[in-house]
């Protein structure tokens, strides 16, 4: 115990603020390029703003009933199956057309969005103690910051050497190797 613990002590902040920064990158790409989109496949401004109603409606449904779930899972498979997931409708939504497909798709990756957070918390409140919480939570809040600056300059880099369609597919691909770390 005395030679795992500290590994695994900073592992599990690293894990988490890696991982939750990926989520950033699969759930705040579609703003990055919804203009383009929508010029590509003719979606109107109230189209495309469906798609975020959607997402915020059910990433706050999401995290309510995978907060619940996460409780009674285990976080070392929990968080990766929702990057897994997230990357797959990431990935079907580049390479589908449609309204309703893209409203379908981007809604349920909302809901597996919410498989981000509960894993987090509880791993972090688990390793840490009373007098460590604060400090920790601060250092791994900047996650938030890290992922929401990161997919703005992957999302739209992509996009401008390959198309709307890779600001889905890069981030995909980043949450895939992310779930498997």
């Amino acid at each position: 115990i005395d030679e795992k613990y500290p590994f695994f002590f900073f592992f599990i902040l690293e894990a988490t603020f890696l991982g939750y920064a990926t989520f950033y990158l699969v759930r705040n790409n579609l703003p990055v390029v919804m203009k383009e989109m929508g010029e590509s496949i003719w979606y109107s401004p109230a189209d495309t703003a469906d798609f975020l109603l959607a997402t915020a409606i059910s990433y706050g449904l999401g995290k309510f009933l995978m907060g619940a779930l996460s409780d009674r899972s285990n976080p070392r498979y929990f968080m990766p199956i929702g990057l897994v997931l997230t990357a797959i409708f990431n990935l079907m939504f580049g390479s589908m057309h449609g309204y309703w497909i893209h409203l379908s798709l981007w809604t349920l990756n909302g809901l597996v969005q919410g498989m981000g957070w509960p894993p987090c918390g509880r791993s972090l409140g688990h390793w840490y103690s009373v007098r460590e919480r604060g400090t920790t939570f601060a250092v791994w809040n900047i996650a938030h910051n890290i992922g929401g600056g990161l997919v703005g300059i992957v999302a739209a880099y992509s996009a401008s050497l390959f198309g709307w369609e890779y600001a889905f597919y890069y981030p995909a691909f980043i949450s895939l190797r992310m779930a498997a770390y």
